[in-house]
């Protein structure tokens, strides 16, 4: 079983983690906006991922997104939250990990994913294969779409399983470009990335205060 997620699954949970952790936030969008994912039986994302299937050394393959600056050298650990599409890592963020993979080198690296009912080791692979010198985090979190008005415990286990226990207040910076925060027990400069494909960075905030779990 196969399933997109253009939900708010995922804002739900970025939200939750930042009431644990102090870290930067960071939205990776789609270039073209207002594309209706689910039309046609989803057949937009469904060629996406196979043309990156097809090809995945070629920047061609991957669809456009909005240019993002980040300073990689004052984060020491990246987080990164995917949405699961056709059992691999939504399109428009292994664009963001190809064009900027290897300047995660040396990184810790932590992936949440969420999907709804399909296992995530091709997420995992996709995070390897765009970030190949990165040092994973183990284990990775996956929140599937049931479970994820219920995350927080989730998170907070999670947190303690990659070695994060200090619970800090996050900064939410509603910008493409973006400084360093710095949290406690070695995890300095914590940056996470996300896809959002619905809404405009304007309404991030308004996203990120309202959401409700929705599927």
């Amino acid at each position: 079983y196969r399933q997109y997620s253009f939900t708010n699954n995922v804002h739900t949970v970025i939200n939750d983690l930042g009431t644990q952790i102090e870290a930067d936030v960071i939205r990776v969008e789609p270039t073209e906006k207002g594309i209706d994912y689910a039309a046609n039986n989803y057949a937009i994302g469904s060629a996406q991922i196979q043309a990156i299937r097809n090809n995945p050394g070629s920047a061609s393959s991957y669809p456009a997104i909005d240019p993002v600056e980040v300073e990689f050298g004052q984060y020491e650990t990246i987080i990164v939250a995917a949405p699961l599409w056709w059992s691999n890592m939504a399109a428009p963020l292994q664009t963001f990990l190809f064009n900027h993979g290897a300047e995660m080198t040396g990184k810790r690296i932590g992936l949440i994913v969420s999907s709804a009912s399909s296992g995530i080791s091709n997420v995992e692979s996709d995070a390897k294969r765009l970030i190949p010198n990165g040092n994973f985090l183990t284990p990775s979190l996956w929140i599937r779409s049931s479970q994820t008005s219920n995350c927080h415990s989730m998170i907070t286990e999670w947190l303690k399983n990659i070695g994060y226990t200090n619970k800090r207040r996050r900064y939410e910076k509603d910008i493409h470009s973006i400084d360093a925060a710095c949290s406690g027990d070695g995890f300095r400069g914590i940056l996470v990335a996300y896809l959002s494909a619905t809404g405009t960075t304007a309404r991030t905030a308004e996203k990120l205060a309202n959401v409700t779990g929705m599927n």
